[in-house]
């Protein structure tokens, strides 16, 4: 997962950014892993996973693992983490899913060298 932290811009000029490093490990991140992945339109999440914090309704000792999902970004809704790869398939597919309820096609812009 720390190998796609970066911005990626769609096609219809949103913007994924994955943020992730390494850290010690605490109760809040007990992989030893900080991550936001974000669906950006300009300034505004569209959604998103992060453990930068608890989420609502977390007892204490909980892992931060959270969403912000589409609709509903001020809510932080538990996460259930279980790998990275599950993670980053699960963003995909949130990102893709909020994409097909506004028409908006799933494309990346193509990369150029300049």
């Amino acid at each position: 997962m720390i190998e796609l932290a970066g911005t990626y811009r769609l096609t219809n000029g949103w913007t994924m950014a994955i943020r992730a490093e390494w850290c010690d490990p605490t109760p809040g991140r007990p992989r030893s892993l900080d991550y936001a992945l974000n669906l950006m339109d300009g300034k505004d999440r569209v959604l998103g996973f992060d453990n930068s914090h608890g989420f609502d309704g977390a007892a204490e000792g909980d892992p931060f693992d959270h969403e912000h999902r589409d609709g509903r970004v001020e809510q932080r809704v538990r996460y259930a983490f279980t790998t990275a790869e599950a993670l980053i398939a699960d963003f995909f597919a949130r990102v893709e899913a909020a994409c097909e309820r506004r028409g908006i096609p799933f494309e990346f812009e193509e990369e150029t060298d300049e």
